[in-house]
């Protein structure tokens, strides 16, 4: 999985915007502001905004495009 991917999880449908554990953020996620989360995955979702995936355990996760 790589920032800007489009994911489907947890019935949703979404883009990556932080890998936190990798320290990776896009532009409009910055580190400084999140990475206060120390581990998981953010994903700015269609149906919910954005959601914090501490872990993807137990989630199944669908890649869509990049």
């Amino acid at each position: 999985m790589e920032i800007g991917d489009r994911i489907r999880i947890g019935g949703m449908t979404g883009r990556v915007v932080a890998l936190i554990s990798e320290g990776r953020f896009s532009p409009a996620y910055p580190a400084e502001q999140w990475a206060c989360l120390e581990k998981g995955t953010l994903v700015e979702t269609d149906e919910a905004g954005l959601v914090h995936y501490p872990t993807l355990e137990g989630l199944e996760v669908e890649r869509i495009s990049n």
